[in-house]
């Protein structure tokens, strides 16, 4: 009896084993928010190969008010390259020499951490490895923004405000991942505002509707005119007759991006500021047209906090909020 118990357990826990999800032995990856380490040996890093490759990953991301580089880059050569190491969140290992018998670059997924992103060049030479990092450089950054977001959206996925899902939803027949710690500040026709407020520093959110006026409504000119007119009626700011606006002396970067809820979705990312106070920050907006009202709905995210410079990764919480947009599909 005692032995058929046994057996029942051992079985019982393969069982189990065999149904654990791929990555679940695996370690939460290392290193903060925006790290990469890359991993070359020092004399493929003074090469202009290993420069070109430091300066793609380091170069400003866009719309920040000021310059901060798309990742916190490291380079470390193939002797230090631990067991520890090989967890960080994003690596990139460069093989270059005679012994490299097929070049080319190679993108993983959860390889050596949970969520892990990583990326393995391999070349003769450093003339061939210059030139593939140069043919491939929208990818290769792609590939680690989006790993950067993935990452911050599974997060929030599982961590959204039940109340704040449920008032997007009644409003704007959509749903949006909003974080559990964003309170709503303002709901009115065609309007919501939520926002995260600490003493020094702000993380909001902006839900309206715009007219669709045909051909011309994703257009820069139109968008921002429309938000300008938005935000001045619905966003006052903290001194009487002051309100939130687009600062049009800050280049504004206009992007068509595909999401899985929308092919054509209008990206805008700029500099806000208050009209008639001192206050300002970055913000990210995001069009879509909404077929079944022949409106555009626009969700946009905003940072405040003038005692950190870095807004970076504040920026790309906000963007990972707002691609998780979903129109609730009505059931027949």
């Amino acid at each position: 009896m005692k032995l058929s118990i046994y057996l029942l357990f051992i079985v019982t826990i393969l069982t189990s084993s065999c149904k654990t999800k791929p990555n679940a032995h695996k370690p939460n990856p290392s290193g903060n928010a925006g790290v990469m380490v890359i991993i070359m040996n020092d004399v493929v890093k003074k090469t202009t190969a290993g420069k070109t490759l430091w300066d793609m990953m380091v170069q400003p991301m866009v719309g920040l008010p000021q310059e901060e580089p798309m990742f916190d880059v490291s380079v470390i050569p193939h002797r230090s390259f631990s067991d520890f190491m090989k967890t960080y969140r994003n690596l990139v290992v460069v093989e270059v020499g005679n012994n490299v018998k097929t070049e080319g670059i190679k993108y993983f997924n959860g390889t050596w951490a949970k969520e892990q992103a990583l990326v393995r060049i391999y070349a003769k030479n450093a003339a061939n490895m210059e030139k593939m990092v140069k043919e491939n450089e929208l990818r290769l950054v792609g590939f680690f923004a989006k790993a950067e977001r993935e990452r911050l959206a599974n997060y929030f996925k599982s961590t959204f405000s039940t109340e704040m899902k449920k008032a997007v939803k009644k409003k704007f027949n959509v749903s949006i991942d909003v974080p559990r710690d964003f309170k709503l500040r303002k709901d009115t026709t065609d309007f919501l505002w939520m926002s995260h407020e600490t003493a020094k520093s702000s993380l909001g959110l902006l839900i309206y509707q715009i007219d669709y006026v045909g051909e011309g409504s994703f257009s820069k000119e139109y968008l921002l005119n429309k938000r300008d007119e938005t935000l001045m009626n619905q966003v006052p700011g903290p001194s009487e007759g002051s309100y939130m606006t687009t600062e049009h002396k800050f280049p504004l970067n206009y992007q068509v991006i595909k999401t899985p809820a929308d092919s054509n979705t209008i990206v805008l990312r700029g500099l806000w500021k208050v009209q008639g106070d001192m206050m300002g920050g970055p913000f990210i907006s995001m069009a879509h047209h909404n077929k079944e009202t022949n409106k555009i709905t626009v969700t946009e995210g905003y940072s405040f906090n003038p005692e950190k410079p870095k807004k970076r990764n504040m920026v790309r919480q906000l963007e990972a909020i707002l691609r998780s947009y979903q129109p609730i599909v009505k059931q027949e």
